[in-house]
């Protein structure tokens, strides 16, 4: 939590720096994602790009452990929340078609209804495009990667699993959604 915490300092000293002269956009987006591990999860999320390559982002994923392939899952679930923080490269940013790619670090607060798991830090990687009109709206278009390993530990009787399983929640994801640009 810390590490988030001198994240989000650091940029906003980075924008009251930037003052008023600089661009920004406004994302938001339905995403999904296929970690490893589990067999993928959709969910929603907004992001905020601001002098022109700094970029911060949330998503939400409801369950990215349905229809997971465990043979004693009964019923298993994770609920992941990326918080992510980093830099992103536009092509041609003040252009109608306007390609990008980023990447940073994350923090991904994490859940589960069977036993327990921690919040863990991660990192992410995208490449994406931004195709907006002459007054601003428009469509964004990405692909994700996301990096992260966590460990489900058993809490009580009413878990199905023995001890620990350690999961790899690393896996590539797919965002689309609307972006303003002022």
């Amino acid at each position: 939590m810390k590490k988030i915490l001198a994240i989000l300092c650091v940029t906003t000293a980075l924008v009251l720096l930037a003052g008023p002269a600089m661009a920004a956009d406004f994302g938001v987006f339905g995403s999904y994602w296929k970690p490893k591990d589990v067999a993928g999860g959709y969910g929603g999320g907004v992001k905020f790009d601001f002098a022109r390559f700094i970029e911060l982002r949330a998503t939400y994923f409801g369950d990215v452990t349905s229809d997971t392939p465990f043979p004693q899952s009964g019923g298993f679930k994770i609920h992941a929340a990326p918080l992510e923080a980093g830099l992103v490269f536009k092509f041609a940013p003040d252009e109608r078609f306007s390609p990008y790619v980023g990447g940073g670090a994350a923090y991904y607060l994490l859940d589960t209804n069977r036993g327990s798991i921690k919040n863990e830090a991660g990192w992410y990687g995208e490449v994406g495009a931004d195709i907006k009109t002459d007054h601003g709206f428009g469509i964004m278009l990405e692909g994700v990667y996301r990096s992260v390993d966590a460990t489900v530990r058993e809490s009580g009787t009413n878990t199905t699993f023995n001890d620990r399983v350690d999961l790899q929640l690393r896996g590539f994801g797919a965002n689309a959604g609307l972006v303003w640009h002022f």
